[in-house]
């Protein structure tokens, strides 16, 4: 294998016999030797001279060219076959295709986007108070990266981590999913045919007992993580013993507020429920699951979203006409299920869904796009994040009331306004809390921070943020008298 990555396969089972000591022991002494050791030019960012910065960038196109090279086949046949999914949905301004090229070409721009925005400011103004002093400022690599991803997106995890991490001049051990490596070892290979030096990105496979030793090794300083909010809470208090920077992007249940103004219902009501529908089936963190809809136009939102579940199809996740993903695992599928038997419980109003497809479909993972009303916030649908296809619609009455609906939430990553007020708009938006407010729609770009507030995680990621996250700061004093 090239020496650019240390990959290690763990094999993995349901009882968490997963984790092997040594093997840990030598992938994160590799990124630390490796960092302490500098193999690359230092300057003011480690590596991140004008000629060493390009090389960063070079390699990270090289894998993507690689890629491109073995055609998108291969890199789609390793997620499907591991995850089930199917990353439909582009991110940029690419257009949305079934067989992952959008989420390849996004895993790219990341790449040369973080190059692009890695630039130095070494020298704050000029400050004198009598003496002869210069006071200069320099962000240096924050040291070995623990990058811990989920199974959801793993092409584009992939790169949100990896490529800040190498731009900023850090070494990086990276460990994807238990449920989905296929996709992130495939890119691993393809990273080690880079001239990297050996040692600057590792890659290890296993389930919660090799995410624990990462989070808890001593010669890891940083971890950056996307998942689950009680696996949030354990990294942090681990974290904490060594006092390693964290960047903690975590679990929601994000609001999407439609206002009776929005210049169309029916635009609203689609978009909202296909959110939960189409795509990954309700598996992505910054889903609006709770749709707060004035009472005004209640029945209409809901005949609309009903509307919408006619174009859902599950199926082959290679035929461009499948819309849907399955469910990730069966306990997954299973809790999904408590979910929507414990709104009904608590007085929700099923209006459509809430059971599994028949046929051909009835062993596997899937669960119909279900949609409650009459729900109120304080039921456990409203609260809880499921991760699965289940829209819960609450009514209100005044502006002030939808914002407190919204953030009467453990939870705050994102959230949407659908209103042709902007000034409406505007007011609720900075009102709400949350990290990410989209306004008569959502995306996520790469120079554009993203992360959330309250149990929804620590920091930012994308664009300059995600470079401050990488870095520590470091402040000299000069005398120029001396």
């Amino acid at each position: 294998m090239p020496r650019a990555a240390v990959i290690v396969p763990f094999p993995y089972d349901e009882e968490g016999l997963d984790y092997r000591r040594a093997e840990m022991e030598q992938v994160e002494l590799s990124g630390r030797v490796t960092f302490d050791y500098k193999p690359l030019k230092a300057g003011p960012m480690h590596f991140l001279g004008r000629h060493d910065e390009m090389l960063v960038e070079f390699a990270i196109l090289e894998a993507g060219i690689a890629l491109a090279e073995e055609g998108y086949d291969a890199i789609t046949v390793n997620t499907l076959s591991d995850s089930g999914v199917a990353e439909l949905r582009a991110v940029l301004d690419i257009p949305v295709v079934s067989n992952g090229k959008s989420s390849l070409l996004y895993a790219l721009t990341l790449g040369t986007r973080f190059c692009v925005i890695a630039q130095t400011d070494p020298s704050y103004p000029q400050y004198t108070d009598g003496q002869n002093l210069h006071f200069m400022s320099f962000r240096e690599p924050v040291g070995v990266v623990g990058a811990i991803i989920p199974w959801n997106a793993p092409l584009m995890m992939f790169a949100l981590k990896v490529a800040p991490a190498l731009a900023t001049g850090c070494t990086i051990v990276l460990k994807p999913s238990e449920l989905a490596s296929l996709a992130a070892l495939r890119l691993a290979e393809i990273v080690a045919e880079c001239d990297l030096p050996p040692g600057v990105f590792n890659v290890v496979t296993g389930g919660p007992r090799t995410g624990a030793a990462i989070s808890e090794h001593p010669c890891i300083d940083k971890i950056t993580f996307t998942g689950s909010a009680v696996v949030g809470e354990k990294i942090m208090s681990v974290a904490g013993r060594n006092m390693k920077r964290v960047t903690l992007e975590l679990g929601g249940k994000s609001a999407g507020l439609v206002f009776p103004d929005t210049r169309s219902i029916e635009v609203a009501a689609k978009t909202v429920m296909a959110l939960s529908s189409t795509f990954l089936s309700g598996q992505v963190c910054s889903t609006p699951t709770r749709a707060v809809v004035h009472r005004s136009i209640l029945e209409e939102f809901i005949e609309h979203a009903h509307a919408q579940i006619a174009s859902v199809r599950f199926g082959d996740p290679f035929d461009p006409a499948t819309t849907s993903a399955p469910i990730i695992s069966k306990r997954q599928t299973e809790r999904i299920m408590g979910f929507i038997a414990k709104g009904r419980e608590e007085g929700a109003q099923l209006v459509f869904g809430g059971d599994r497809p028949k046929g051909d479909l009835a062993q596997g993972n899937w669960i119909n796009p279900t949609l409650f009303s009459d729900v109120t916030n304080g039921m456990t649908i409203a609260r809880e994040e499921i991760f699965g296809p289940v829209l819960s619609v609450i009514p209100f009455d005044t502006e002030e009331e939808a914002v407190a609906i919204a953030n009467d939430s453990q939870y705050g990553l994102s959230g949407g306004i659908w209103s042709s007020d902007l000034s409406r708009a505007f007011r609720v938006g900075r009102a709400m809390r949350t990290g990410t407010i989209g306004v008569n729609g959502y995306s996520v770009m790469p120079n554009s921070p993203a992360g959330g507030i309250k149990r929804s995680g620590i920091g930012r990621e994308g664009g300059r943020a995600t470079i401050e996250a990488f870095t520590e700061l470091k402040t000299m004093i000069l005398n120029l008298d001396a």
